[in-house]
């Protein structure tokens, strides 16, 4: 198996693929553009196969790295070409990252026949992504339980997601292998120490960040809320970076609350690190996660950090509360609470940073690694994983 990534393991040589659905400033996109580098440093041949050619990432990808688009506008309208693909590319794994593309990749093998080892990666709690309306969401379960055994190795970003995943599909006990997200590496201290412009970062405001879409699951409107507590007994200014539909409603949440002058939301930045690193806390307010990749960052650079004890990731990360506050979901006033206690008693910045150290890139790499080796080693390939 592989012990340094060297390019000295049984997979050196093979052709990686990373199906994604585009290059959007996502965690999902964020972690394997971060990996890529470490993949090729093991002598892998790294290509992203991707739906769009698009978004905020795309210029930032590795230059060794191919792309290939497969002009598709849903996973399921990607099917023929991705079968097409496999059959002329017949790579060694292709890493699948989203619900729907774990089953379309999982349905081109069988269709193109290709040895193509399937790797599906759950990146968040399938019970809740089961709750979105829409029938392609709510058969999720189901077509889990049909197809997923067909993967020949399934990987999740947490321990809770991974029990959660054998539960629903009938797998046996730890048979889905955890993987933590690796989003600490050798540059974070240069991105942390990039320079910023904003008017907050003047020395003597104490602010307050979050990093995330702006999308119902991230629930901003319980942030907005306690922020608006908490900025009661102290001069605090809120930073909330991301894009997404619910910026209005949210703009006009804070306008609603007193606190729109208190509050900026700049869109998307290619580097939240620097501005993470010159805030007070960071606070991750969603309703569920798969991991939490924000915290782990926040963590790296010594950074108080409050969370909602949401399913899953955060209160792993942040060990039941030890690195970090944790307060339920959707509760207003325990969150401003904790805001203010980060702040009265804040955790040493270097426990912080030594418990970060658990979610490297390198640590992250390294198990895919050993995964890939596995597998070649285990040739013919698996069918799966067993059933309880």
């Amino acid at each position: 198996m592989v012990s340094s990534m060297n390019g000295g393991g049984a997979s050196a040589g093979a052709h990686l693929v990373v199906y994604l659905p585009d290059f959007s400033g996502g965690g999902v996109e964020r972690l394997h553009v971060e990996l890529a580098p470490a993949f090729v440093a093991a002598g892998l041949r790294v290509t992203f196969l991707v739906h769009r050619r698009a978004g905020a990432l795309l210029e930032v990808v590795p230059t060794p790295v191919r792309i290939v688009s497969l002009d598709a506008a849903r996973p399921l309208a990607a099917l023929p070409r991705l079968v097409a693909f496999l059959r002329r590319e017949r790579p060694e794994f292709l890493l699948a990252n989203m619900e729907h593309m774990h089953l379309v990749a999982i349905w081109a093998k069988l269709l193109s026949a290709s040895p193509t080892r399937i790797i599906v990666v759950q990146h968040s709690a399938l019970s809740q992504q089961a709750r979105r309306s829409g029938m392609q969401f709510k058969a999720l379960p189901f077509l889990y339980r049909r197809f997923l055994r067909r993967a020949d190795a399934i990987v999740a970003v947490s321990n809770g997601v991974a029990r959660e995943m054998e539960a629903i599909c009938g797998l046996a006990r730890d048979s889905v292998q955890v993987i933590y997200n690796g989003v600490v590496d050798m540059r974070l201290v240069t991105r942390a120490a990039a320079p910023v412009v904003h008017p907050y970062f003047d020395g003597k405001t104490v602010v307050v960040i979050a990093v995330g879409r702006l999308v119902s699951p991230k629930d901003h409107a319980t942030l907005f809320r306690a922020f608006a507590l908490a900025a009661q007994s102290r001069n605090l200014r809120l930073i909330l970076l991301g894009d997404g539909p619910l910026k209005r409603e949210l703009s006009s949440l804070a306008t609603a609350l007193g606190v729109a002058d208190r509050i900026d939301m700049p869109g998307f930045v290619e580097n939240p690190l620097a501005f993470i690193s010159r805030s007070a806390v960071l606070v991750l307010s969603s309703r569920f996660e798969g991991f939490g990749n924000v915290l782990a960052e926040a963590l790296a650079c010594g950074v108080q950090t409050v969370s909602t004890d949401c399913p899953f990731g955060p209160a792993e990360i942040l060990a039941d509360g030890r690195f970090g506050r944790l307060t339920p979901v959707g509760d207003a006033d325990a969150m401003a609470k904790a805001i203010l206690v980060a702040l009265d008693e804040p955790i040493d910045s270097a426990l912080l940073q030594s418990r970060a150290s658990a979610f490297s890139t390198h640590a992250c790499a390294s198990a895919y690694l050993s995964l890939f080796d596995r597998l070649v080693q285990s040739r013919p390939a698996q069918r799966g994983p067993r059933r309880a």
